[in-house]
């Protein structure tokens, strides 16, 4: 997957409490993939303000990130509990 991290505005970037940045994400799976090949989109989560905003009607551009393509999982096994016993979590 890719994003256009220039394209994310400031006022849309939260600042938690423990100092870190976040970012709310929405994607959506395409029914088929399109010309580049890729299988979903990726936007900025709308705000509550916005979702009311369409909700009256008004039309809100998405701000679109990036795309990307989902990859099977040729020849990986999943990880057996044995495998995962000493994580830390």
């Amino acid at each position: 997957m890719s994003i256009c991290l220039s394209d994310i505005p400031k006022d849309r970037i939260l600042k938690h409490e423990n100092g870190k940045l976040y970012l709310s994400l929405s994607t959506w799976d395409y029914d088929e993939p399109d010309r580049f090949d890729n299988d979903f989109s990726l936007s900025i989560s709308r705000s509550k303000d916005e979702i009311e905003r369409i909700k009256a009607g008004e039309k809100i551009d998405r701000v679109f990130l990036g795309n990307g393509r989902i990859w099977e999982n040729k020849g990986m096994a999943e990880a057996s509990e044995e495998d995962t016993d000493d994580l830390p979590f």
